[in-house]
């Protein structure tokens, strides 16, 4: 039996992409009925949701998106994790959904958004479609609900730039929320590893850094604030592992270390 050659291979997989492009909504509303009535596995799940990001099905693919938003908890996040492959129209749908749904879904539609854009970085659209995202980011750091704030913060530390490193230094001191604060300090050092050199957000934050982690009464907020500033400066306070159970010892042994390190700069 012959191998393929590379045409055949091209081919084959050309015309998978037809064929997803090509599904129609009774298809897969059909066959996601199916998927809910059975007894379907994660990995059936996963398939769908991978064909429906394949497909032209924008709306479809949204609302069964809000449906699992509508729940709680969430069931099927497949659906959300699969939005990225509809590329840049995808994105695209996406801030227009921002100005015509309801104010409910929009902490959650940046978060998406924001979510699909770190899948391309390398290409051309993306500095565009990150510096259109980043004022919706900043007007939802001011949303009530705390879960969403949360999430609103985590993602400022993939997408977000040194003219946002304020804002998260301010959020990891004053913010009533003390995940807010745990996940502001956690951004900050997420910013180093998402084209934010580590020189300017610690010569922005140390003494936010020093101010947060003096004042915090929070002891898993402590402990995080503590490890963000450890990587960035690169010193070694604490384990990730201690900050995770919690251990009162360790994590305020590290806090003085980290106070008198960080003044000295």
């Amino acid at each position: 039996m012959s191998s393929q050659t590379t045409d055949d291979i091209l081919a084959k997989l050309e015309k998978e992409k037809l064929e997803k492009e090509a599904l129609t909504e009774d298809q897969m509303a059909m066959r996601y009925r199916e998927l809910l009535a059975g007894d379907s596995t994660k990995i059936d799940m996963l398939n769908y949701a991978t064909d429906l990001g394949r497909s032209n099905l924008l709306d479809y693919h949204f609302s069964l998106i809000c449906q699992q938003w509508d729940s709680s908890p969430i069931r099927h996040t497949e659906l959300s994790h699969s939005f990225y492959r509809h590329d840049i129209d995808g994105i695209d749908f996406l801030f227009e959904k921002l100005t015509n749904t309801q104010e409910k879904y929009h902490c959650r539609i940046a978060h998406l958004i924001a979510s699909c854009l770190t899948k391309y970085t390398h290409r051309d659209f993306y500095c565009d479609r990150r510096k259109k995202l980043i004022p919706y980011l900043i007007q939802f750091t001011n949303t009530q609900d705390n879960e969403q704030r949360r999430n609103i913060i985590i993602v400022l530390g993939w997408i977000g730039s040194t003219s946002d490193i304020q804002l998260l230094c301010q959020h990891m001191r004053n913010d009533e929320d003390s995940l807010c604060r745990a996940w502001s300090a956690s951004s900050l050092m997420q910013m180093s590893f998402h084209g934010v050199t580590v020189k300017s957000i610690t010569r922005r934050s140390r003494e936010d850094f020093i101010a947060a982690i003096e004042a915090e009464t929070a002891l898993f907020t402590l402990g995080c604030m503590i490890e963000s500033a450890q990587i960035l400066w690169n010193k070694k306070w604490v384990s990730a592992s201690s900050v995770e159970k919690g251990d009162e010892q360790k994590i305020l042994k590290a806090k003085v270390s980290a106070i008198r390190f960080l003044s000295k700069q």
